[in-house]
C-alpha cells in the first residue's frame, strides 16, 4: 500500500493496489495547475485508490469537458486528477510518500514543453498525447490580459489571476525539498525571484490564497478557483512558480538546491551547481 498527502496534511489518500503507469506531461495545463516544469502521474485503479482522510477538504476544478482537478482547501496542493466514468485515476507522484515501487516511462506533450526547461533523461519522449499516460481530455481556453509590453507574464490554468514583472529576474532555480515537491505536487519546484518594486498583479489578486507552514518559514499561494500556484511575497521579493509563466521568462535555473532530499523516482539535472542540504548564497524560497 501506498499513502500520500498535501503539503499541510489535512489531505491523506492511499492507493492500495498497482500502479499500473507513470509518466509526465508536460502540456500547459499541467504547469499552470502545478506551478511547476511539468506534473508526474501514477496512473491508479479507482478501485484501489481511497481517501484515507479530508475529502471534504478537497476543491474540485473542472479542467476541461472530461476531467477535474482536485486540491486541498487549505494548502492548494494538486491531489488528484479523475473524470466521470474513467476507469482510473491520476495521482499527482510528488505527494505519494517513499518510493512508490515504479519508475517513470516517459514524456508527454514535449511539444508544448516550458522553454526554460531542458529534459535531462533518455525517456521515450511524446510531442502531443500517449494514451498509455492519460485519457484525452479537451483543451481549455482561457481569457486574455492586457500587459505591459516588454514585462514576463504569468496566470493561473482558470485564468483568474494574472501578474507580470519586470525582467530580468533576480535568480531562478530547482528546489527538491519535501515541501516543495507537496507544494507542487510534482518531482520539485521552480522558482524566480523578482524584485517587489517590478512586480504587478493583473487581475485576481484578492483570488490568491496564501499559505505558510506552522512553525516554519515556508510559504506558497494559490488560486482558490483552479488550485494553481501563484506568486507570494518574502520580504522585498515575490517568488514565482515557474510552471505559471505564460512567456520565455528569458532566464534558466542556474542551480538545485535540497538535492539530498529529492524523490527517487527524479533524475537530478548535473549541469546545474548543486547544494544537497539548501545551502545557497540567499535564503530559500
Amino acid at each position: 500500500m501506498l499513502t500520500g498527502s498535501c503539503l499541510c496534511g489535512d489531505v491523506v489518500f492511499a492507493i492500495d493496489g498497482p500502479v499500473a503507469m507513470v509518466g509526465h506531461c508536460h502540456c500547459a495545463m499541467c504547469r499552470k495547475s502545478h506551478g511547476s516544469a511539468f506534473a508526474t502521474f501514477a496512473t491508479v485503479s479507482t478501485d484501489d485508490f481511497r481517501w484515507v482522510q479530508g475529502e471534504d477538504r478537497v476543491v474540485a476544478y473542472q479542467s476541461s469537458a472530461q476531467r477535474f482537478r482536485r486540491f486541498c482547501a487549505r494548502c492548494g496542493s494538486a491531489v488528484l486528477a479523475d473524470g466521470d466514468g474513467e476507469r482510473d485515476v491520476l495521482v499527482p507522484l510528488g505527494n505519494v510518500a517513499g518510493d512508490p515501487g515504479v519508475r517513470p516511462r516517459l514524456h508527454a506533450f514535449t511539444a508544448s514543453m516550458a522553454p526554460w526547461h531542458t529534459i535531462v533523461d533518455d525517456l521515450p519522449r511524446h510531442g502531443a498525447h500517449p494514451q498509455a499516460l492519460m485519457p484525452r481530455a479537451s483543451v481549455v481556453v482561457r481569457p486574455g490580459v492586457p500587459r505591459t509590453s516588454g514585462a514576463v507574464v504569468g496566470s493561473c490554468l482558470c485564468g483568474a489571476v494574472a501578474y507580470e514583472f519586470d525582467p530580468p529576474p533576480l535568480r531562478m532555480y530547482n528546489c527538491h525539498c519535501s515541501r516543495c515537491r507537496r507544494t507542487v505536487s510534482a518531482a520539485y519546484q521552480t522558482v524566480l525571484r523578482v524584485d517587489r518594486s517590478g512586480f504587478r498583479w493583473l487581475a485576481g489578486a484578492g483570488n490568491v490564497a496564501d499559505y505558510r507552514l506552522p512553525g516554519t518559514w515556508f510559504q506558497c499561494a494559490f488560486c482558490r478557483t483552479c488550485g494553481s500556484r501563484t506568486p507570494w511575497t518574502r520580504d522585498e521579493q515575490v517568488c514565482v512558480p515557474a510552471g505559471s509563466l505564460d512567456c520565455d521568462p528569458g532566464e534558466r535555473p542556474h542551480e538545485s538546491i535540497f538535492t539530498d532530499s529529492r524523490a527517487v523516482w527524479a533524475v537530478l539535472d548535473e549541469r546545474l551547481e548543486s547544494w544537497p542540504a539548501g545551502l545557497t548564497p540567499t535564503p530559500d524560497p
